[in-house]
């Protein structure tokens, strides 16, 4: 029985109020079981629908130190396999929205027209117009963000 309105029309028990209500539980009763299955198959149902699809674990080379390692990444087309300790030595771009991320971090800054990267202690700040930070000396610098064309930790 569903919370639908009900007629007791077709029953056979006496028209009180009690009689009816007792006709109401005995209807619930027989259609729990059946409502509990058809819940159940439903919320398994949207369950394997939110549920990520685990890629298995596999063996791969790092193309960088040729050690073995293990991952659970998907396979990538076109992209070099590299190791935990030659990805973090790769560099990580930053990039406006994610240089929170990185604040306490040393970083080296490409700006266009010079061809050694500046060297930050810490970054402090990345608006529109000015990236800020702190440099190895421990002065607080401000480079114009039109200029910089990539920052990496």
């Amino acid at each position: 029985m569903t919370n639908a309105r009900f007629s007791h029309t077709a029953c056979e028990h006496p028209s009180t109020k009690a009689a009816r209500a007792k006709c109401r539980a005995a209807l619930r009763a027989a259609a729990e079981p059946v409502a509990a299955a058809a819940l159940k198959a439903a919320t398994e149902k949207s369950v394997a629908a939110v549920t990520p699809a685990v890629s298995p674990a596999r063996e791969e080379t790092c193309t960088k130190c040729s050690e073995a390692y293990v991952t659970t990444a998907p396979e990538a087309v076109d992209v070099d396999p590299l190791c935990d300790n030659c990805t973090a030595s790769a560099g990580i771009e930053i990039t406006p929205e994610t240089w929170r991320d990185h604040t306490n971090k040393p970083a080296s800054i490409y700006v266009a027209g010079v061809e050694e990267p500046v060297a930050a202690q810490q970054l402090t700040g990345w608006s529109i117009k000015f990236l800020q930070f702190t440099d190895v000396e421990g002065k607080r610098q401000r480079i114009e963000s039109s200029t910089v064309e990539r920052v990496t930790v």
